[in-house]
């Protein structure tokens, strides 16, 4: 027991050299801050690449966390600390098109509602927090699931996809297609494929070294949503979504 403390506490060690470098350490950086001999160092340092806590910078003998990491850590931060960040950005969004603004983050294989604003007088609110948005209905969760890997997406779309409104894309390989032209264009769409009558809008967010895991979204009524050009609502939700990935990067 004694013995496997000791070695989880050289893991820890390594990880909290490299938290602290966000540039990176290269093999003997990591060495002289820690003190330890350069064969524990080194293998250390192939077992956490393995399970992907750490990896190399891209053309430089430089380690940096790694993207598996740093999902974990995003994944642990409190519902409560993202709304409070959050929250000032959206009060925006609402107060300019007065629409219900809200953020949204991938847990797992599901993405959920975490955070929203709505218009003061709003009976209905379009989005309730916890909700699971859809791959392949929601605009959220388009925004989303685009940017993740193979593997992620081919776990999501080989369960059985709902119609909802009868409007949503059921067929794995037109869900796919609308994922690739998501990618291209940098937003998502929901076309009353959830809701009746409900339109939505919604950016990825990208954070450094982690990728998505976040989106942020506007929705409303269609009729009311298309009083407002398309360009306009998607350059205000990417201006948002640049503003809480610095927000997010920070924490």
């Amino acid at each position: 027991m004694t013995e496997a403390r000791g070695v989880l506490s050289r893991y820890a060690t390594i990880l909290d050299t490299l938290s602290a470098a966000p540039e990176g350490l290269t093999l003997t950086e990591i060495m002289q801050a820690t003190g330890l001999p350069r064969g524990t160092v080194h293998r250390l340092l192939g077992a956490l690449r393995e399970v992907g806590y750490i990896e190399p910078v891209e053309g430089r003998k430089v380690y940096v966390l790694g993207t598996r990491l740093l999902h974990m850590l995003h994944l642990g931060t409190p519902a409560e600390v993202i709304v409070r960040l959050v929250r000032p950005i959206l009060d925006r969004l609402v107060a300019r098109f007065r629409e219900t603004a809200f953020l949204a983050k991938l847990e797992g294989r599901e993405v959920r509602s975490v955070a929203m604003a709505m218009p003061s007088g709003e009976g209905q609110s379009y989005v309730q927090p916890g909700r699971e948005m859809p791959a392949h209905a929601a605009a959220s969760a388009k925004a989303i699931f685009a940017f993740q890997d193979e593997a992620v997406i081919g776990d999501v779309l080989s369960r059985p996809l709902e119609e909802f409104t009868g409007k949503a894309i059921t067929d794995p390989a037109a869900v796919r297609a609308e994922l690739e032209a998501v990618r291209a264009k940098g937003y998502a769409l929901c076309d009353e494929e959830l809701d009746p009558g409900i339109y939505s809008y919604a950016c990825p967010i990208h954070l450094e070294d982690v990728g998505v895991i976040y989106s942020i979204g506007l929705v409303g009524l269609t009729e009311r949503l298309h009083r407002f050009p398309a360009d306009e609502i998607v350059a205000s939700l990417q201006e948002a979504a640049t503003g809480i990935a610095a927000l997010l990067s920070r924490r």
